[in-house]
């Protein structure tokens, strides 16, 4: 294998890794092969382009970018001189981290909160029938104090991502460039 082979089979299993990697968050490897294509291009690439070296259709091209701008890892951007969407991905790790972390928890907290919403609705609707009996308002209490800790864990999680996106994390779990320049 010659040096250029060799490359190239380096830049395969880099992909490959990023692709493993977005598995691991819980995201498409696609994710992670979009990202290490216009990452190691090093300018933006449009979406004939990603298709053609993904060896995927522009149209599920366009849907794997469309999931990455809403994940805050890819944007559109404009090259001077053409009429094609161009896209950029994020290029700091970190970021891709957070980015990725707290998107998932932040559809899982809304979700749960509008659960536990109908939850307490249905439990007071309980607590408040004259005809329910004292045995099942006793029982309806009980699901009532858990769903309240169902709801603080879920402000918790509310706040680490809060903590995360403030970048506040970095004071505490230092980035490996800021260890180094200490």
């Amino acid at each position: 294998m010659n040096s250029k082979e060799k490359l190239e089979a380096v830049d395969h299993k880099i992909i490959e890794q990023i692709a493993e990697n977005m598995k691991s968050y819980g995201f498409p490897g696609t994710i992670g092969r979009v990202i290490a294509f216009i990452y190691f291009e090093g300018k933006p690439l449009d979406l004939d382009t990603l298709a053609e070296k993904t060896g995927m259709s522009k149209t599920r091209m366009s849907q794997v970018v469309r999931e990455m701008v809403h994940l805050n890892i890819a944007e559109k951007t404009f090259v001077k001189g053409s009429r094609k969407d161009y896209y950029t991905v994020e290029r700091d790790y970190y970021q891709i981290f957070i980015s990725l972390f707290t998107s998932n928890w932040k559809e899982v907290i809304t979700k749960n909160r509008n659960i536990e919403r109908k939850i307490q609705k249905n439990l007071q609707e309980i607590l408040a029938d004259d005809e329910a009996s004292d045995s099942l308002k006793e029982e309806t209490k009980i699901y009532m104090e858990n769903s309240e800790r169902s709801l603080d864990y879920f402000d918790w999680i509310n706040r680490l991502v809060d903590f995360l996106e403030s970048q506040e994390i970095f004071k505490h779990v230092p980035k490996a460039e800021d260890l180094k320049n200490k």
